[in-house]
């Protein structure tokens, strides 16, 4: 039995799968582009599962949303597929942040995160959702952490990352955090 964290993200999702049982932790970040550094990097703990981002330049309102709906679409398959994998107990996901108010992603990252859940509910997962605000308090005892604090914290809990670069981490902070929220 696993437990799963996920950071929703249409450009980096972060998933941190939790063998609680071994201790062991498995992350998967499905970035929408890979970088060089991004090709040449290589983890026994962290695999990348990129996803080819349709860039959504259309001039016409109707392509647009079929792009972003067909990017949603990309990353919910991922999350699908890594969840088959295991046996899973729970997901604890971040909510959306609602201090992104004014901003067109505010709508793209609340679509994800509600195809997401869709996902979860059709494959009978449990879930439950935790505000941005919560997983920070959670992690480091102030809900205002900025992201490096976060990666600090994580990377002090977990030793065999603490070198890890070429690749964005925050995503798999805050997972690593989700997963083992309570």
């Amino acid at each position: 039995m696993v437990k799963i964290g996920i950071d929703p993200s249409i450009n980096s999702t972060g998933v941190c799968v939790w063998d609680y049982k071994n201790n062991k932790h498995t992350y998967y970040l499905i970035p929408s582009k890979m970088t060089k550094k991004m090709e040449k990097f290589d983890s026994d703990y962290i695999i990348l599962l990129p996803y080819e981002k349709d860039v959504n330049k259309y001039d016409e309102y109707s392509k647009k949303e079929a792009a972003k709906f067909n990017n949603i679409y990309k990353v919910c398959d991922i999350i699908r597929y890594i969840i088959s994998q295991f046996e899973v107990e729970d997901v604890t996901m971040e909510g959306v942040s609602y201090g992104s108010v004014g901003s067109a992603a505010l709508v793209d990252l609340s679509f994800l995160n509600a195809s997401i859940r869709m996902v979860l509910k059709e494959m009978n997962i449990p879930f439950k959702i935790v505000s941005p605000t919560q997983v920070k308090k959670f992690a480091c005892a102030n809900g205002q952490a900025e992201k490096d604090v976060m990666i600090d914290a994580w990377k002090r809990l977990n030793p065999y990352i603490y070198n890890i670069k070429d690749i964005k981490v925050d995503d798999l902070a805050d997972a690593y955090f989700l997963s083992h929220y309570i």
